[in-house]
């Protein structure tokens, strides 16, 4: 286990000076998916839902399979995980088809399936207007701590795919988010708070691996960043996707990806510019424990060992 003490201008707490939130993705209710049994030990506060949160899609773009899987979901998740708070955005894979984007011909359709199958309360945005982004004010040890997360899917632009690697657009008309949800997330972090956990299934940070990020649209990701960087709070990203786990920084902002929760892959190496430590391709899921002092992150394997802890001291 690797410990790594990084100081981060923040300020996290609860009721009881202690809130534990775990975050993961990539979770396939075909299979079996240990990391339950290791959580409900965990007494998490919430859960965080980073995408891929069920397998449907088929290559097709047909939603019979979604909507089985998510009654497979619904039925198979333990009573502890259905009572305990919950927060969850969407990939691809839940999305409706592997990797797609803003021309998905079911998406509408999708959004509604999704809502249903969270049990999306009837009066949340999410049921009147495109895209299932969100944000949630906390109060936690008296500090405001701003939930957003993003959908990364419904508005995005094509990728552009060479052999087997995506590469970066130099169209500035491309988009990530779309420019209502870009309006939208610009208005959720001018609001008064002292933290900011911003949710995106797809990695932000990381820049050199093949796969989808931000950096496929490089005009997009600098946006978000330059806003982050003119924001007065702390900034912790959270993001799924990759079947692997680890700790990212640039300047000021820090990002967990977690992933995959049953879907681990044959590990291979892989680092980053602005990679901490390692990652990791087991089975595992992510806790961040907000105290009244620290902000501790850690990876943990299905079986609740911890592979990689991140101590962020609080100003």
């Amino acid at each position: 286990m690797r410990l790594i003490f990084i100081t981060l201008f923040a300020s996290f707490s609860y009721a009881e000076n202690f809130y534990k939130l775990g975050i993961g993705s990539c979770v396939d209710y075909d299979y079996p998916i240990p990391a339950w049994d290791s959580l409900e030990q965990e007494s998490l506060n919430s859960f965080f839902f980073l995408g891929d949160n069920i397998y449907g899609d088929v290559p097709s773009g047909k939603l019979d399979s979604i909507k089985i899987s998510y009654e497979n979901m619904n039925e198979r998740m333990p009573e502890w995980l259905q009572e305990t708070e919950k927060l969850v955005i969407w990939d691809d894979h839940d999305y409706g088809l592997n990797d797609a984007g803003e021309n998905y011909l079911y998406k509408a359709e999708s959004q509604k399936i999704y809502n249903n199958a969270w049990k999306i309360n009837q009066n949340d945005p999410r049921r009147t207007r495109e895209g299932i982004y969100f944000s949630e004010l906390k109060i936690i040890n008296e500090k405001k701590v701003l939930f957003v997360g993003l959908d990364t899917r419904y508005f995005r632009s094509n990728l552009i795919k060479i052999g087997d690697t995506y590469k970066p657009h130099k169209n500035l008309n491309t988009t990530v988010l779309g420019p209502i949800q870009w309006d939208w997330l610009k208005k959720q972090v001018n609001k008064e708070h002292d933290i900011l956990v911003l949710a995106s299934s797809i990695q932000v940070l990381a820049t050199d691996h093949r796969f989808e990020k931000w950096a496929n649209f490089p005009h997009e990701r600098d946006t978000l960043l330059d806003l982050l960087y003119n924001l007065d709070s702390n900034i912790l990203i959270i993001s799924g996707d990759r079947h692997r786990a680890g700790f990212y920084r640039k300047d000021n902002i820090y990002e967990f990806t977690s992933s995959s929760l049953n879907k681990g892959i044959f590990p291979y190496y892989e680092t980053d510019a602005l990679l901490i430590g390692d990652t990791y391709t087991q089975n595992n899921y992510g806790i961040i424990e907000f105290h009244g002092d620290s902000l501790q992150l850690f990876i943990k394997d299905e079986n609740m060992n911890v592979l990689e802890s991140l101590e962020i001291p609080l100003k």
